[in-house]
């Protein structure tokens, strides 16, 4: 089964992280248990909350992040603007929108 997880991550930790792999690992191990998502992922069919009832897959992907064996890939910041516009009494008026994503590493896990 591959399982994909994000983690938010800021850029400068990406600077030390990318050329420490056991700092990286350490990190990662440390923070998945309290920050990751999705918390909801989808085996099959079925939908499982590794907070209550996917421990067991919860307990295989804290082994690999352990061991270090998993891919990884790193996102940075991202902001898109978005822009709609209203009609108000004949005049046209703009609304421009800034989404900004969080810079993340992207982890890539394969467990059986």
């Amino acid at each position: 089964m591959k399982l994909e997880f994000f983690m938010d991550v800021s850029p400068q930790w990406w600077l030390k992280a990318r050329d420490n792999f056991p700092f990286m690992l350490d990190y990662v191990y440390g923070k998945f248990e309290r920050d990751y998502y999705p918390r909801i992922i989808d085996v099959g069919r079925e939908k499982i909350d590794l907070d209550t009832n996917g421990l067991a897959i919860k307990k295989s992907v804290l082994e690999c992040l352990k061991t270090g064996d998993f891919d990884y890939e790193f996102f940075p910041e991202e902001e898109t603007l978005k822009e709609s516009y209203e009609i108000s009494d004949g005049i046209v008026h703009y609304l421009p929108r800034k989404t900004k994503m969080n810079s993340r590493i992207l982890l890539k896990i394969k467990i059986s």
